[in-house]
């Protein structure tokens, strides 16, 4: 596998077909379905972000949220600013960055492999189930793979120049650090990986990767540095309560094999033959050394961590792409890009002809049918065993209120009469069967009460 020519670049039709299939792929449709889960949450974030006027600490009902670095949350706040809040304005900021990793890819790969290897790699990695999955609503990962394919390329080509430059990966590496967080460390960790794989008489000098450090805790320590001086330990202490939460028991192998496949079928097998293929080939050149570190590292976290959610793939997925890349390319030859169009436009019919939903429903609506049950905007509200993130989210970021939790009922029922509480619908019955809350409303996922009037005390 040997790099490209300097004149050997990328075409602009390849990349308007590439382009065109991942935007199919990732933006069809936003204005769909609602936000569930972590996206709703993100989106909660940046509201409140715009209504508080605060763009250091993130706040999620009212209270501060240290679980996540800022970054998604900013451009989300800008997209809001911008288009308005929106569903298809906050999954906006998870389909661009994914397109534009689909097309950082494709350049990665040219660089390393020549340009129809990138193409089909990029185009792979726009068809891989589990990044489709991902990369098409409001999440930290596309954000965070896309400042690592950045930091990636730039690590390559400062590797062609002895480390010049090499700063530059470090700074992107940092970027994502502020996208996702402690799982960007695995991207960063590619580059003094594969430093040490690389032979000596080629590697860069020492001091290029003690820049590439320093740029990494120029980009990453200012707001770091911002919330501790704020916030001190309880900073801290939510920080790194997001991280020691997702560390776990080990799953079987079976697990982590079983979510390999789920996630990047029908590629792996063809991965697998472009990795024999190379092997056979006797290469053992920077981008064959890129590639195994970058799989090594990216799946061997994961083992380590303990995790096998199908998310921690992400960084994975670009690797297996170009893999299985080099195990296309050579066969499809000058049909790759004709064959990139074709598949564009059968996405973009399916898109715009295809009745069935590409994104949930529902949520949206449980939570608007309570609002006058709930009363006018500025009314408290209390959530009966709402102390689940994303049950908030969806309070906050559709109906505009904070909403307090507790889980005792008689610290409830002394309330002032008349205080609106919402519970969720598996814990209703709980208050119904109470005489101190009366029923206001229902929802397919929630039930509003209020508290009822004490009878007054009769006179003798």
């Amino acid at each position: 596998m040997r790099r490209a020519p300097a004149g050997a670049g990328l075409r602009l039709g390849p990349l308007f077909a590439l382009a065109a299939l991942a935007t199919a792929l990732l933006a069809g449709r936003l204005a769909a379905g609602d936000l569930t889960g972590d996206p709703v949450i993100y989106a909660a974030l940046a509201k409140a972000m715009l209504r508080r006027g605060d763009w250091g600490t993130l706040y999620l009902g009212g209270e501060p949220f240290f679980d996540k670095p800022p970054l998604v949350v900013w451009l989300t706040a800008l997209s809001f600013a911008t288009f308005g809040a929106a569903t298809w304005s906050a999954r906006l900021v998870g389909a661009v960055p994914g397109v534009l990793s689909c097309l950082a890819l494709a350049r990665l790969g040219a660089f390393l492999a020549g340009p129809r290897v990138g193409v089909a790699a990029g185009a792979i990695l726009a068809l891989t189930p589990g990044f489709v999955r991902f990369a098409n609503t409001l999440l930290l990962d596309p954000t965070m793979l896309l400042a690592a394919l950045l930091g990636l390329l730039a690590a390559v080509r400062a590797w062609e120049h002895g480390g010049t430059g090499l700063w530059r990966a470090g700074a992107w590496f940092g970027v994502a650090f502020l996208a996702k967080g402690a799982l960007a460390l695995v991207a960063a960790a590619i580059l003094p990986a594969l430093w040490l794989a690389t032979p000596a008489g080629s590697r860069p000098r020492p001091r290029a990767l003690a820049a590439a450090g320093l740029a990494f805790l120029v980009a990453v320590l200012p707001w770091h540095v911002y919330e501790l001086a704020h916030w001190d330990g309880a900073f801290v202490r939510g920080y790194l309560y997001d991280v020691e939460e997702k560390m776990g028991a080990h799953p079987p192998l079976a697990t982590y094999v079983r979510v390999l496949c789920i996630t990047t079928l029908p590629w792996l097998p063809l991965a697998a033959i472009g990795g024999w293929r190379t092997w056979r080939a006797g290469e053992r050149g920077l981008a064959v050394r890129l590639l195994v570190v970058w799989t090594a590292v990216a799946y061997g976290v994961l083992l380590l961590a303990g995790k096998h959610s199908p998310r921690y793939l992400m960084l994975l997925h670009p690797a297996l792409a170009l893999w299985a890349a080099l195990a296309v390319a050579p066969w499809l030859g000058a049909r790759l890009a004709p064959a990139i169009g074709v598949l564009a436009g059968l996405a973009w019919l399916a898109v715009l002809v295809w009745p069935g939903a590409l994104h949930p429903a529902g949520t949206g609506e449980a939570v608007l049918a309570l609002a006058p049950a709930l009363g006018p905007a500025d009314t408290p509200v209390i959530g009966f065993r709402l102390k689940h993130e994303g049950t908030r989210a969806r309070f906050v970021y559709y109906l505009d209120r904070d909403v307090a939790t507790s889980d005792d009922v008689e610290a409830l029922a002394e309330l002032p009469p008349g205080t609106r509480v919402v519970a969720a619908e598996r814990d209703a019955a709980t208050l119904a069967a109470d005489g101190r809350f009366v029923e206001t409303g229902r929802s397919r996922d929630f039930v509003a009460f209020r508290i009822a009037q004490l009878p007054a005390p009769t006179r003798r």
